[in-house]
């Protein structure tokens, strides 16, 4: 295959999003794959046709297809055949889709400032290793791996490339923090993409909690400046108790989440869709952004118990006030009823 040579594929595009609604959906989305490698088991809930439409863009007829992961994921997934899907005008489709999935994400009132974006590249017409291909190609692939238009040096396309996975002699997938090229002579990319959602809807649910957990640290933050100053009165200690419930709450239902992951790749073991999600999540770094929502975490609990202390102590001392208080009251009311009493002997 020569350099200047074209590269036929498929772009498929999808946008992940959050919404608050229910949209009703036809069907449950079911995944044949080639591979006898199984999928993952409950990792998250099966996704439901939405609807399935053609619309233009670029000039170009799209095929775009609304599923809803329940509860509350909306995922856009956009298809289009290009006759070479190296050329630089990819650029500019790609462009074009992220504002039309972003559109039809807005019609189910998802989230403005919440989405996840990715590209998934499908090869199929190619004969042999796709590594041929990809020698001849590497520049081209690797910038549309990074969404990059201007020259990469030689050292990152080699990094960008070197982080992908094999399953059959003649298949390849390498994936990226922005994208993924998948090469398979049999057209088998359904199962891939499937894995590629799965990991963008977790790294979408992560940064949304992320999110979360540090507004409510900057309010801990300020109501830790308001206990060191003054007392807090009884409502504001309801509240207290109420966001530690949460911080909980929270805590438990994300590890829950993190350790059903993990169980479900350690029941497929070896086979190749776990190898494969375990790539896609460490190059998503997905435990990272667990750890470092758990730190987020751990400064929370430590900020609400110093508040949750400081309330205790300010309450000690002001019943310990209002029973001396009482005393000087029967005190001063013992006296008076002694000198009334002497009054009227």
């Amino acid at each position: 295959m020569a350099a200047d040579s074209k590269v036929k594929g498929t772009l498929v595009f999808f946008l992940v999003g959050i919404t608050e609604l229910s949209p009703d959906t036809a069907e449950i989305v079911d995944i044949k794959k080639i591979k006898s490698s199984p999928s993952y088991p409950d990792v998250i809930p099966k996704q439901m046709v939405v609807k399935a439409e053609k619309r233009t863009v670029e000039n170009r007829q799209v095929d775009f297809l609304v599923k809803f992961c329940p509860p509350g994921v909306v995922i856009v997934e956009a298809s289009i055949d290009l006759e070479n899907i190296l050329d630089p005008r990819v650029f500019d489709i790609k462009q074009g889709l992220v504002i039309e999935c972003r559109t039809i994400l807005w019609d189910y009132h998802c989230d403005p400032h919440f989405d996840e974006e990715y590209s998934v590249y499908c090869v199929a017409d190619y004969q042999g290793d796709p590594e041929c291909v990809i020698s001849e190609h590497k520049a081209g692939i690797a910038g549309l791996l990074k969404t990059e238009r201007i020259p990469l040096d030689e050292e990152e396309i080699d990094t960008t490339l070197k982080f992908n996975i094999k399953y059959a002699k003649d298949d390849l997938t390498i994936v990226d923090w922005d994208g993924a090229f998948v090469f398979d002579p049999r057209g088998d990319f359904a199962s891939n993409i499937e894995l590629l959602e799965i990991a963008n809807l977790q790294l979408l649910k992560l940064r949304v909690l992320e999110h979360d957990v540090e507004e409510r640290l900057e309010v801990a933050a300020r109501l830790l400046q308001v206990t060191t100053a003054k007392r807090l009165p009884l409502l504001r200690s309801r509240k207290i108790r109420h966001s530690l419930r949460e911080i909980i709450q929270i805590r438990t239902e994300s590890i829950l989440e993190s350790e059903g992951i993990e169980r479900n790749i350690k029941l497929i073991g070896d086979w190749y869709s776990a190898r494969l999600f375990d790539l896609i999540t460490k190059k998503l770094h997905l435990e990272t952004w667990r750890a470092n929502i758990n730190k987020t975490l751990d400064a929370l609990e430590d900020i609400y118990s110093m508040i949750s202390e400081n309330f205790s102590m300010s309450f000690s001392t002001t019943l310990e006030l209002a029973i001396a208080f009482g005393w000087l009251i029967l005190l001063i009311g013992y006296f008076l009823l002694f000198f009334l009493e002497m009054r009227y002997r």
